[in-house]
């Protein structure tokens, strides 16, 4: 029995790594450099647990994208964080999960670069895997209680963060909004969290 939790230890902390290689594969080389052996060696393990563990470079992704490298948000620790709110805590829980989602994007080279593959690609693995990550938090944080269509307006948010944060690696500012600095995204951190306090049905 102890034998079999060493071993199933050592199987999380070489999954581990090998996640963590992906996104340093994509930060360093770019996601058109992303295939096993790169991983593997950067990762220093044998490729073939990558294929034992993720079966192929598609559910090696799919994994990385509900891990907490791909962002805080998606991994599993933090969605099973999140308590029971009461109608009144969700705004904030909301607005909390938003400026994370935000601030890891903002620091997350390879994520904005996955995403940017991503659209590019048109592959729709990793879309469906962050929906199913996002359908989780929202089931557990409910419905805002003065604007019941809560999925929409984390889509509409998302989908601004996701092009503002790509924006950043080619563009120094949106209109009047420094992309390159604290006080250009503490503006947008005071719109989202405006948006999601305020809004009614």
């Amino acid at each position: 029995m102890k034998i079999d939790k060493i071993k199933k230890r050592d199987r999380e902390r070489t999954k581990s790594k090998i996640l963590k290689a992906v996104g340093e594969v994509i930060e360093q080389h770019g996601t058109e450099k992303v295939g096993v052996n790169l991983i593997a060696r950067t990762a220093g393990v044998n490729k073939v647990l990558i294929y034992r563990y993720f079966e192929s470079v598609d559910g090696l992704m799919e994994q990385y994208v509900r891990s907490g490298e791909y962002t805080s948000t998606t991994s599993t620790d933090y969605i099973d964080n999140i308590p029971t709110l009461k109608p009144e805590e969700r705004g904030k829980a909301l607005n909390d999960l938003m400026q994370t989602f935000l601030s890891d994007l903002r620091e997350r080279k390879a994520t904005r670069d996955l995403l940017r593959w991503e659209i590019g690609t048109g592959k729709s693995m990793l879309s469906d895997a962050r929906n199913q990550v996002a359908s989780k938090i929202l089931t557990k944080i409910g419905d805002l209680p003065n604007y019941s269509d809560t999925s929409a307006l984390v889509s509409f948010l998302s989908a601004g963060i996701y092009f503002m944060t790509i924006s950043t690696d080619y563009r120094q500012k949106m209109i009047d909004v420094d992309l390159h600095s604290d006080e250009g995204w503490q503006r947008i951190e005071r719109i989202i969290e405006h948006i999601i306090m305020d809004i009614r049905d």
